[in-house]
């Protein structure tokens, strides 16, 4: 399997490891069987995503066989953790209003997410959007987390604003839920209408929520604290090219549906010409990083068993299996079925 580059931070971590504390989970040798240690929870850790990804999945096993629901997200969400956020939460609770908050926060969640995952902020037609991206692959961690975030602030929203009452118009997740006790529980958490199966993970928020006046807001103390956040965030974040960013986004849709320009273009801010030359000007095109990506990810879920070829088809956008087995075959001079049995050990 290819290696993933992805990380998250050592925020990110701590939040799950001991948030399940305060569940009553236990997390001991969770860490290790992980292949972590106590080192990875330090914030400026790089914690690589595929042994994030199973400590999500052992926490959320373990949280299941002690009776519980399947709403591990959804509790861990629920968990106030401030200290944890380090200089996030201050910036947020030193900003004029919840909508500079949330531009802030979304202006340096690489702290917690790492490369793993992406935080938008901004004015839409209806009000203002937040939008959460992520590059996990496994459909069971990337529910358990969209639930955890979108949780998260929902609180943090209330906290910020200490208005039990401040609350999002509208939530969209992009899977099902899990079960309809999940769907009753989560929705009755976040109190707001929930739109499942939407594609992305969305939250809706009004002029007036943007607008809500901070009281604690104090602007010499944002400015030190932001200074102090940018210095953090480009020790941990590696610099990513326009182009790095334009295939991260395209990534991230393919995980959920075949990409295309238009949106990245939309949530880069850019034009699709712009977009264009960007590849152009690095030597590539949208349809040859597309293929790119495809064959990279095709490879990835290869060397999962117990996907078979159809469903990893499926995954990749194609309409039907031949398809995806002639166009395989064009990149490798192999089908699926012969990759899987003479290259991956």
């Amino acid at each position: 399997m290819i290696e993933s580059r992805h990380y998250v931070t050592g925020i990110a971590l701590s939040q799950l490891i001991y948030g399940a504390q305060s569940l009553d989970i236990d997390v001991a040798d969770v860490l290790t069987s992980c292949g972590l240690n106590k080192q990875h929870l330090i914030p400026s850790a790089r914690v690589p995503e595929a042994n994030y990804e199973q400590v999500v999945l052992i926490l959320a096993q373990v949280y299941k066989k002690n009776g519980r629901s399947t709403g591990f997200g959804i509790d861990i969400g629920r968990q106030t953790l401030a200290p944890l956020y380090g200089v996030l939460m201050p910036l947020a609770l030193s900003s004029s209003s919840l909508g500079e908050a949330l531009t802030y926060i979304a202006r340096y969640q690489g702290l917690a997410t790492g490369s793993c995952g992406e935080v938008e902020y901004g004015e839409v037609a209806e009000g203002y959007q937040l939008t959460i991206a992520m590059t996990h692959q496994s459909a069971v961690v990337r529910r358990h987390i969209a639930e955890c975030v979108m949780t998260k602030f929902c609180g943090l929203i209330r906290f910020i604003a200490n208005d039990k009452r401040m609350l999002p118009q509208q939530i969209q997740l992009e899977h099902a839920p899990n079960s309809e006790s999940d769907r009753r529980y989560f929705e009755s958490v976040v109190r707001c209408p929930v739109v499942w199966g939407a594609g992305e993970t969305q939250m809706l928020l009004s002029k007036k929520v943007h607008q809500y006046p901070i009281l604690g807001h104090e602007g010499d103390l944002l400015r030190a604290v932001e200074k102090q956040a940018q210095q953090q965030l480009e020790k941990v974040i590696q610099p990513t090219s326009e182009v790095d960013k334009i295939k991260w986004h395209t990534s991230e849709l393919m995980l959920s549906s075949m990409p295309r320009r238009e949106i990245v273009a939309i949530r880069l801010n850019i034009s699709t010409r712009t977009l264009d030359r960007r590849l152009s000007d690095a030597g590539t095109s949208w349809q040859k990083m597309v293929d790119d990506l495809r064959l990279q990810t095709a490879i990835q879920y290869l060397a999962e068993p117990q996907l078979t070829i159809n469903e990893i088809a499926e995954k990749l956008g194609f309409g039907e299996i031949r398809a995806f087995q002639r166009k395989f075959k064009s990149w490798t001079g192999l089908t699926p079925t012969g990759y899987r049995k003479d290259i991956i050990k």
